[in-house]
Formats: structure tokens, sequence, C-alpha cells
């Protein structure tokens, strides 16, 4: 009897169970047949489920012959990829006007056939099958650990695809189920997956710091946790410059894992405050992901700014004032430029310090910085200001300390001199920091040399 025959009686057969049967028997026959080429046993596979989902089959037996099926062709070895995916698609469309009756087998086809996208690095195409599994329908229990894994599989996708705003919608599905689920490995997804959305909505900080987290938790395999730290550095780096990105940049320089990273040498001369050169990061540059190389508003990188950002806070612990010309030689950008980004550090606090337009001059005030370190309380002579100036206008009193030089020989009055003192006490505690960590570095190379200089 042929195929076409068999399969038509099949379809007569009244008792279900011969029936289910019968289809069972005559799929592992098609799969079996050696003879056949690969296109044929395509097209008899589609030729099947078309008649065992047909109405007249009925709904008993059409559904555990579609569980059959699925699970057969997705163990079959001698069916390609290609002629899966055709497979399965036929087998959506069959029973796409009937989903409510076929939950169960159409969630298990698009997770096989998202499999093969994804394996195939199609994520897009593999999203967008998942997205097609019926979770929120009444006609099933559904285990919220399910839901969970598949929002989260969903995620991991997109942003594979570099769809965050999609893949942050999915993420904020599966955050509801969360404190339900106790599978670990689905805990730690949607903890990194949270570190990477931070990361392509560019915030950085916060990024940075779920990466962190997460490269202590044990579970994650160690070669793992290193690249998840590495991501970690990354972000901080990229992370405006400021007293929270001090303190991150302060966090993982002080991991001693971290100098086992190939980003160590640009975290070290972050955290020290030390000018990057334009071939440092360059270098770094090329590290990078697609989206953190992605160009902002004003058509620099978010590299770029964070670069620029860092230098000029590294200038402000140098100078006490600079010309608009003379920064933007050192930042490698215009003078006008240089004085945008430098207001614009000194509006949002990230930076102390006021702006002379008249005389084109830019005075840094390190005693803010000081008095939040020692915790000392002076004073300002601007009534308790103290703070940074930015904008138009010319210098401040909140640049007393800056504005001493040659061309202003004015008295140090009586609200100054508590300020001077503080900040020549902040110099003396950076000093013996600096003093302090190089004994550090070399107790780490040479421990006898220094364990005998200690006993001395």
């Amino acid at each position: 009897m042929d195929f076409e025959a068999r399969l038509a009686s099949i379809g007569q057969v009244a008792n279900q169970k011969d029936k289910i049967k019968g289809y069972q028997d005559l799929l592992a026959a098609i799969l079996q047949e050696t003879a056949t080429d690969e296109a044929t046993t395509r097209q008899r596979l589609e030729q099947f489920i078309t008649a065992a989902t047909e109405d007249s089959a009925g709904l008993v037996v059409s559904r555990q012959v579609l569980t059959d099926f699925t699970n057969a062709v997705d163990s079959a070895s001698n069916i390609s990829a290609e002629n899966k995916k055709e497979i399965y698609k036929h087998a959506l469309d069959k029973v796409h006007g009937r989903v409510v009756s076929f939950e169960e087998q159409v969630s298990a086809i698009r997770t096989h056939l998202a499999t093969i996208y994804e394996d195939e690095e199609d994520w897009s195409e593999a999203a967008q099958v998942l997205m097609g599994i019926p979770l929120d329908s009444g006609h099933r229990i559904i285990p919220n650990e399910y839901k969970v894994g598949v929002y989260i599989r969903i995620v991991r996708l997109l942003l594979e695809d570099d769809e965050s705003v999609s893949a942050e919608a999915y993420l904020g599905r599966a955050s509801v189920l969360m404190r339900d689920t106790k599978d670990l490995s689905l805990q730690l997804t949607f903890k990194l997956s949270q570190a990477r959305i931070s990361d392509f909505k560019k915030k950085f900080l916060e990024a940075s710091s779920r990466y962190h987290e997460i490269s202590y938790i044990q579970e994650v395999d160690i070669e793992e946790r290193m690249q998840i730290l590495s991501a970690a550095v990354v972000c901080a780096v990229l992370a405006p410059a400021g007293p929270q990105r001090s303190r991150m940049l302060a966090t993982l320089y002080k991991d001693d894992r971290s100098q086992r990273l190939p980003h160590f040498s640009i975290l070290e001369k972050m955290y020290l405050d030390r000018v990057l050169r334009s071939n440092e990061v360059s270098e770094f540059a090329g590290t990078l992901k697609q989206h953190q190389l992605a160009l902002l508003p004003d058509n620099t990188t978010v590299l770029d700014r964070a670069v620029i950002e860092h230098n000029l806070l590294s200038a402000s612990k140098i100078y006490n004032n600079i010309s608009f010309e003379e920064l933007g030689a050192l930042l490698g950008v215009t003078p006008e430029q240089a004085e945008a980004r430098a207001s614009k550090m000194m509006g949002e606090g990230r930076m102390s310090g006021s702006i002379d337009q008249i005389e084109r001059l830019i005075f840094f005030d390190r005693t803010q910085g000081a008095q939040q370190r020692l915790g000392a309380g002076a004073k300002g002579a601007n009534g308790g200001t103290g703070g940074a100036a930015s904008g138009s206008g010319t210098s401040s009193g909140g640049a007393a300390i800056s504005a001493i030089d040659d061309d202003e020989n004015h008295d140090v009055n009586t609200y100054e001199a508590p300020m001077l003192s503080t900040l020549w006490d902040a110099s003396i505690q950076d000093l013996c920091g600096h003093v302090e960590e190089l004994v550090g570095i070399i107790g780490a190379k040479y421990p006898d040399y220094v364990a005998t200089k200690i006993a001395l």
C-alpha cells in the first residue's frame, strides 16, 4: 500500500486509539525510510500533518499526533535544519486558526523553531517566533517559571539584535513573576539582562554596578565572571565623570581580580586621575560593542565624552586656572567646546570652579572636594555657598583659591584662610595616598624587600 492510500485508510478508522496508533506507525515509517530523498520525506511529513490536523480527525487525535510529530521531527537526524524549519512552519499554518485548541503543541513547535533560528544566529526571527507562544491564555495552567524562561529568552535574543527597547518591555513582564521563581539559572540570566539593558540605555554607572555584583556570584563560571567584571570596567570608564563614577572606579580598582583584565591600565589611569592619551583611547575603543560607539547629539561618541570629562577633571587637579585655548588643546577639542563641557560639569555639580568669559579663563576650586573628603565645615566667602558657579560672567567668590596668581595680588581674608588650610591638608592627604599605593605595588612585587625595610 502506497503512502497516500495508507494515510487515507487511517483517516477512515473510527476508534480514536487505533487511529492514533495508525498515525504513529506511519510517522515512524516515514522517518525510517532510507530509500527516499529528503525532499520527498519533507513532502510526506507535510501531507501527514495536514491530514492529522483536519477537523475530521478529531481534536483528541490531532493533539496527540501533533505532539508525537513535533518530538519525532526534532530528534530526526536525517532531516536538515532548513527542512525542519519549513516543516514546523507548515504545521503552525495548519493550526493557525485553532491555536486555542493546540496551545501546548504550538508552544513546543515554536520553541523548537526558535532554537533553529538561534543556531543560525537569526536573533530577530527567533525572538518573533517565541513571542507567538500563548502564555496568557486561560485554557491551561502555565507555571510561572516557564513564562519567565520564555520572557528571558526573548530578552536575550532581542539584546543580541540590539533591540533594547523591546527587550526592556519583556524584561518588565518577567520581573513581575521573578519573585515566585526559584530557578537559579533564570535568576542569574534576569540580573544579567538588567545589566545589559542598562548598558544599552547608556546608564553606564548602573550597568557597571550590576555587572560588578554579578561577578561575585560563585555559581557563575570563573571565566564568565571575569568577562562580566570586564564589562563592569568598560561601563565605569564610559560613565559620565563625577563623584559617583569615582566611587565606582575605586571599587573596581581595589578589586584584586581587575589586575588580570586587559582594561586594567585605563582603569588605573582613570582612578588615579591621570590624563589619557589618544593612542590609549583608540586601543580601548577597538574593544567596545556597537551600541557603545553610537553617536551622541553633539556628534561625539560616549567614549569621547567620557575621556574629555575625565581629562577635564584631571586638569582640575593639576591647574588652578587655565585658558579656554590651552584646555581645548589638552582635551583635543575647540576652546568653545572645552568651555561648554566645563560649564556643563560645573552646573551639574560634578566639578567645582568658575568661568571668566571676559578673560577666557576657567578657575578650578578644589576646596569643595577637599572638604568632602576631610569632613571640614569651612564656609566660603559666599555666605556658605562655596560651590561652583557656571555659565557667563566674571569669576565668583567661590573661586577664591583658584584665583590666587600673579595678576591678582589680593590679601587672604579671614574666610579664605581656613579654605587654604583645608586645601593644603587635602594635598598632603592625596600625596600620602599615592605613596601608600606605590608601597603596595612594590610590596606585591618585592615582598621580601618591603618586609626587611618595615622591620628596620
